[in-house]
């Protein structure tokens, strides 16, 4: 049960929660880290997004450099998120409101851009129960839920938040549930009407 940390010195560190002292330290990027989070697929592989506005495959085995780096965005990554059913494809949330999919095997162009959000996409997730759905909060005070197979904008806004929307994940247990909290210091689960039927 090792566990990932982001900081904002740039680095990222694996530990043991029974140790006191980090077992790696991963460096690479140039400006603060805001997310990393292991795929769901392989055991040592994570990904880490950074102000740098990359993308950083890691092998949490070989610290001394990422395997993969991209330039997933022209501003700020705040977060990324794996797909639940497809080792090769994840998502970037930026600064600049954009939500971008990439294809490992690939790295060339985004498979797909979500638009819509009017500030920065603080965090997103993948649906545990469908390939092609995500969600995401935002500065502007939404959660979205989106579709990328159906559209590029997003197919529910929910606005149920006073200030910014900063936490967010899928219920892996009750199908289309979520939970979101903000700044406004409340916390939201509910199964948004878009969700009740598709995942």
């Amino acid at each position: 049960q090792l566990v990932l940390s982001a900081s904002w010195d740039c680095s990222v560190k694996l530990w043991d929660p029974n140790r006191t002292v980090s077992l790696a330290t991963f460096l690479g990027h140039s400006q603060l880290v805001y997310n990393a989070m292991w795929s769901p697929h392989v055991p040592s592989c994570f990904a880490s997004v950074s102000g740098d506005g990359t993308l950083r495959i890691w092998n949490s085995l070989v610290p001394q450099r990422s395997t993969m780096t991209l330039k997933a965005h022209d501003a700020e990554v705040l977060s990324c998120s794996w797909c639940k059913f497809d080792q090769n494809i994840l998502a970037t949330g930026g600064s600049d409101g954009l939500i971008r999919g990439w294809d490992l095997r690939n790295f060339s162009l985004p498979i797909f851009e979500q638009k819509g959000c009017e500030y920065a996409v603080r965090r997103i997730q993948f649906s545990p129960h469908s390939l092609s759905v995500l969600a995401s909060v935002s500065y502007d005070f939404t959660t979205r839920i989106w579709d990328f197979k159906v559209s590029s904008e997003a197919i529910e806004t929910i606005r149920h938040h006073s200030e910014f929307v900063y936490g967010l994940d899928f219920n892996n247990h009750v199908q289309g549930q979520i939970a979101d909290c903000g700044w406004d210091s409340l916390v939201h689960v509910f199964t948004p009407r878009s969700l009740s039927n598709i995942c």
